[in-house]
């Protein structure tokens, strides 16, 4: 899939006192089997630009394309495609236990599983079954991390995007979203990975976009 973003900006609480340009005039392609580093300071726009990407807001003003359509019109079966965790992971959640987040999306979609399945990703993940039945607003912010990866990896999608992975993640959590990272560029599938430590994953990339306040400022090939 092509997404397209031609003249993009995004500006919250227009025209008042606290007005906020969030992106600006941002123009940018990429394919879905690409590998991308997003960096930037705190700011920058990278989070706006993934729920952006993720259909949650609309450009102020610009055009969005996903394969030369309008995806708004069909944002359920382009969201079908993305896989996204956010920053602030619980900021997602909405479910009474871990297993009910994990399994949301996947039901949402229609996607089938066996409970196999499940056993399976909660190791890779680094997860203990016994968790499913705990509250998702009661772990750690480690383990909240892994649920939310969790529960986009089991509706299988074609694209991830990673807002800041790391974060509350100790190395064997750090190690499992590499391995995740590898199984995608395995497959032919791409992300976007926003992260203020680029130098984590610059070997799982081929290219990396720089944004400063609100503005792209680069968008280079890494050369290996």
């Amino acid at each position: 899939m092509k997404v397209e973003l031609i003249d993009i900006s995004v500006i919250f609480e227009k025209n008042t006192d606290v007005e906020k340009v969030a992106l600006s005039n941002i123009n940018l392609s990429f394919t879905t089997d690409e590998r991308i580093l997003l960096v930037g300071n705190t700011g920058s726009g990278k989070t706006t630009l993934i729920y952006l990407l993720d259909l949650l807001i609309k450009p102020s003003s610009g055009k969005i394309f996903y394969d030369g359509t309008n995806p708004f019109e069909k944002a359920y079966n382009f969201r079908k495609e993305f896989g996204v965790a956010f920053q602030i992971p619980e900021r997602q959640f909405f479910n009474e236990t871990v297993e009910q987040e994990i399994t949301y999306a996947a039901k949402n979609f229609g996607v089938s599983y066996t409970k196999e399945d499940l056993k399976k990703l909660l190791i890779s993940v680094g997860l203990n079954e016994e968790i499913l039945y705990k509250s998702p607003f009661k772990l750690s912010g480690g383990e909240q991390r892994k649920i939310a990866i969790a529960s986009i990896l089991l509706h299988n999608p074609k694209f991830l995007i990673f807002d800041e992975p790391t974060a509350g993640l100790d190395l064997k959590g750090y190690l499992s979203i590499r391995k995740i990272l590898e199984s995608f560029r395995n497959q032919n599938k791409g992300y976007i990975i926003a992260t203020h430590e680029p130098e984590l994953f610059m070997d799982l990339c081929e290219r990396v976009i720089t944004l400063e306040d609100g503005k792209m400022v680069s968008d280079e090939v890494i050369k290996k």
